[in-house]
Order: structure tokens, then C-alpha cells, then sequence
């Protein structure tokens, strides 16, 4: 009920393969009657490595009693990878999980492939555009909510480009003229406010949708972002329902 924007943003990855994602705070929490229901367990494990003999002793109970096909992936941190390998004894990769991951991941199982299925609460699958596909650019510093973005935006036939900072995101409008520029507010050598003021000199950005993306929801950061020429508000974290609705307003769809 009360989860963080990374952990929304990893529920909306996993929603990329499968219509059902449910988060546990650890994996006691799950009990094998649940489990039952799933065909692919991600398994974080704690951050403290003492802790992982109990973990593995529970989890080692959970996949004997649950199907046969049930795939186990994991993810840690960089320079615990390789123990945390040979100590689980199934695949782990590195923080923060991926798209191409969890694809690859899934494409190496013997039983199934790729899950290939839209994210519940988005509607059917994408409907058939006529002409160019819109064009969006997605200013973020945070790697995994851009490919989270990315690919919900995919499913509506919207290509985007990423930028890591303001700087990035000034750059690159530079270049081209996009449909709409999705705006973190809050990014490292120069924020949201800084590069949509920017961005707005540009030619062909007087009317181009700015929409920046935050945590806060105040009255007051509101009006920050319209005073900086932010035209729309997104709030973070961002789920398929708030960004389908928001693209529609803004005529993308």
C-alpha cells in the first residue's frame, strides 16, 4: 500500500511480460498457496548476506511445493552476484533489472517464451495508428524509470528518446522538434525548471506539451512547474492508468 517509486517502476517493468504482478515485502511474506498461482518468481534477496541461510531455507520450501515450470530469477547488487550464485544455485543479475533481462531471461526457458501480453488497466492491445508514430523525448536521470517509460509508451505506438539530465534534454530538442518532452523535475546538473525554460526558446517549442513528472503534488510545485513552461503535471510514480490517460489529453493517442 505504500510503495516506493522504484518499486512501482518494477512492478510496471514485470507488467511489460505479464497482466499479473504482485510485490512482497520478502519472501516469507509469500506462502506456497500464492506462489501457485505465478509462473516467474523475482526474488530480491535481503541486503544483510546473513540473512540469506533462512531465505534459502524458505524458498527451497516454496518451489518444491509450487509447479514444476516455475521460473526463479534474482537480482543483487554488482559485487554480490557471483556469491549470491553459487549460494541460491539459479540465475541472478545485477541491480536494477532491465527490460532486455528479464526478456533474455525469459526467452532462455525450456518451457515458454517471452509472455506476450498487455499490462492490466491499459486497455487492449495498442490499436493501429495511421501514419508516423508520435515522437517523445523522456528526461530522467534514473535508468530504470526510463526504460519503464519507454516501453509503456511502446505499446501506444510512441517512440522515445531518453536524456539523463537537463543539459541532455536541452541538447537534444536542439536537434529535432519532438511531439511532447516528458520532464523530471528534479535531475543532476540541471533540473526540469532550468531546461523546460530552455527547451522553450528553442524553435518550434512555444506550443510543444512539456509535461513534468514529479513526486511532489502540492498547489504550490504546480505553479512552479507552469511558471518554468511546464504546460502538464504528471506525478510520479507513474502507473499505465495516469500515462494513458495523460497522452490522451495531450493528443498522442
Amino acid at each position: 500500500d505504500n510503495l516506493t517509486a522504484r518499486e512501482v517502476a518494477m512492478r510496471e517493468l514485470f507488467l511489460c511480460f505479464s497482466p499479473t504482478v504482485q510485490l512482497f515485502p520478502s519472501i516469507t511474506d509469500i506462502s506456497a498457496a500464492q506462489l501457485r498461482e505465478f509462473s516467474l518468481l523475482v526474488f530480491l534477496p535481503d541486503p544483510d548476506p546473513e540473512r540469506w541461510s533462512q531465505e534459502k531455507a524458505y524458498l527451497s520450501e516454496l518451489t518444491e511445493a509450487s509447479p514444476e515450470d516455475l521460473r526463479v530469477m534474482g537480482f543483487v547488487a554488482m559485487g554480490e552476484l557471483q556469491k549470491a550464485e553459487e549460494f541460491f544455485d539459479f540465475a541472478f543479475f545485477p541491480k536494477p533489472p532491465t527490460f532486455s533481462q528479464v526478456q533474455e531471461f525469459l526467452k532462455s526457458c525450456p518451457t515458454t517464451g517471452v509472455i506476450e501480453s498487455f499490462p492490466s488497466g491499459s486497455g487492449a492491445a495498442p490499436a493501429a495508428h495511421s501514419g508516423a508514430p508520435k515522437h517523445v523525448l523522456i528526461a530522467e536521470d534514473i535508468e530504470l524509470n526510463q526504460i519503464v517509460f519507454t516501453h509503456m509508451l511502446r505499446q501506444w505506438n510512441i517512440q522515445a528518446d531518453t536524456a539523463g539530465n537537463g543539459l541532455d534534454a536541452v541538447s537534444k530538442c536542439a536537434l529535432r522538434v519532438y511531439d511532447a518532452v516528458f520532464m523530471d523535475c528534479h535531475m543532476p546538473l540541471c533540473d526540469g525548471f532550468e531546461a523546460t525554460r530552455k527547451i522553450r526558446q528553442l524553435e518550434g517549442y512555444r506550443k510543444v506539451p512539456v509535461v513534468a513528472l514529479t513526486a511532489a503534488t502540492t498547489e504550490e510545485d504546480q505553479v512552479a512547474c507552469r511558471q518554468c513552461g511546464m504546460s502538464h503535471f504528471l506525478a510520479k510514480p507513474v502507473t499505465v492508468a495516469s500515462l494513458r490517460a495523460l497522452v490522451t489529453q495531450i493528443s498522442l493517442l
